[in-house]
């Protein structure tokens, strides 16, 4: 990681790392660089993909089944809250779902859960504090596929929104009252 970021300064520029199963890996590694550069953390910013529980629906290629990703998630993340204010600790990727033959109803229904998945996972991991946790939110993204399909794609990424707009976990009443109450 040292070779690789060589005379690039960490601490002004954004990293995009599309890796799952050795996010947290890659992430010490690279905040082990920005160290040695004398790179204050707080000032690094980017994205790990960091989706284990994707590799596991849909590609096959998994190396913890579900319980063991969604801790190293939430370890990840809780990490990135308290150390790296800039990082964005997931990247929720349904890409794949749909190129496994998920319809894009279920991308966005698979996408959709996991993000609620590992949020709920991070609030009852308790190492969020609560007046926190909206920004914890935020900092989370999504890889969507846009197929072929044009109308049902532009639908699906308008609903993509407004249903992650309602069900964003900060958000829990709303929330509640459509778990409740399906439709």
């Amino acid at each position: 990681m040292k070779a690789l970021f060589e005379d690039i300064p960490l601490d002004q520029m954004n990293t995009s790392m599309t890796i799952n199963a050795t996010a947290a890996w890659l992430l010490a590694l690279y905040v082990a660089t920005a160290d040695a550069q004398g790179a204050p953390r707080a000032s690094l910013s980017g994205t790990t993909q960091n989706d284990i529980i994707k590799e596991y629906l849909s590609r096959g290629t998994y190396v913890f089944p579900p319980k063991p990703s969604m801790a190293l998630i939430t370890d990840t993340i809780a990490y990135a809250a308290a150390e790296l204010p800039k990082w964005n600790p997931m990247n929720v990727c349904s890409y794949h779902l749909q190129e496994a033959g998920a319809t894009p109803v279920q991308e966005l229904s698979f996408a959709l859960a996991t993000a609620i998945a590992v949020l709920d996972g991070v609030k009852a991991s308790g190492t969020i504090p609560n007046g926190e946790f909206p920004q914890v939110v935020g900092r989370i993204s999504f890889f969507v596929n846009a197929g072929i399909r044009f109308i049902t794609e532009i639908c699906k990424m308008r609903a993509f929104a407004e249903l992650w707009e309602f069900l964003r976990p900060n958000r829990t009443a709303a929330r509640e009252q459509c778990l409740s109450h399906p439709a």
